[in-house]
């Protein structure tokens, strides 16, 4: 089998953070990129949205502005995320042979095993979503964020949700990344999106909050990210039947992300 490389990259500003998974996608399909499982953190606090949607559209901007939060669109699809109080994990790989290779759900599906694996290892109860479950946005509104429903093979606990994912592919590679909430930051994006007033933006909190579970919730305690990290490596490994050597990024790779960057870099 193909040797993979976990890359842990630390915390890192939204444009980098999506310049660094999509520089690792093009080198996947190029063969110049080891297939890698990354895991990440946002500095400062972001909120991403899905590649087909506008940021203008969904987000006040001029609150994220005023709460120090980065905006960024993601090169996969999806809704709003607030990166804040999580570990952002990542996987590229050749998508025609295993364990990604096969169809999109069959992608997901194995890296949902990688996951849940790494939970159990935590001590955590958690299963994939098998039926995907949809939330309807208000008419003529902002639509609503990723972690109000779950797709299939999403991440739950107890039936709330705790990992929330996206993929994209290319010709011959693929990119899943997503987010494992390590505290309830993350109901924050109720402040940052469009809302016609403050009653609306209570409601969308009071979703997010009852939809959604966290590790620290969960472990019923503090939960950082370097105690999670080492679990996700270790989590892969076990669902796959692979070795990770942990390796830093090729000049080749800084370089192609460097440049990808700029395109990613919002202007309010």
């Amino acid at each position: 089998m193909t040797s993979w490389r976990f890359l842990d990259t630390g915390a890192r500003d939204g444009a980098t953070n999506m310049a660094i998974d999509e520089a690792l996608l093009l080198g996947v399909q190029r063969g110049s990129s080891r297939p890698t499982v990354r895991v990440y953190a946002w500095d400062p606090p972001t909120v991403s949205t899905g590649h087909s949607q506008r940021a203008e559209d969904e987000l006040d901007l001029a609150a994220c502005g005023r709460a120090g939060v980065g905006v960024v669109r993601r090169p996969t699809g999806g809704r709003a995320v607030l990166h804040a109080g999580e570990l952002t994990y990542s996987v590229t790989g050749p998508s025609c042979v295993p364990p990604l290779g096969g169809t999109i759900m069959e992608s997901y599906r194995a890296v949902a095993l990688g996951l849940i694996a790494a939970l159990r290892s935590l001590g955590v109860d958690a299963e994939f979503e098998r039926v995907a479950t949809e939330a309807r946005g208000r008419e003529g509104g902002a639509s609503p964020p990723c972690f109000v429903s779950a797709g299939r093979f999403e991440i739950v606990v107890g039936g709330r949700k705790l990992v929330g994912s996206a993929q994209r592919r290319a010709e011959g590679a693929v990119l899943q990344h997503g987010s494992l909430l390590l505290d309830g930051t993350h109901a924050g994006l109720a402040d940052l999106v469009h809302a016609r007033n403050e009653r609306e933006r209570a409601v969308l909190r009071r979703s997010l909050e009852s939809k959604t579970t966290d590790l620290s919730t969960i472990l019923g305690r503090g939960v950082a990210f370097d105690e999670i990290a080492p679990a996700i490596r270790g989590g892969f490994g076990e669902a796959w039947g692979i070795e990770l050597a942990e390796g830093p990024l090729t000049e080749p790779e800084m370089e192609e992300a460097q440049h990808l960057a700029t395109g990613y870099e919002l202007v309010a």
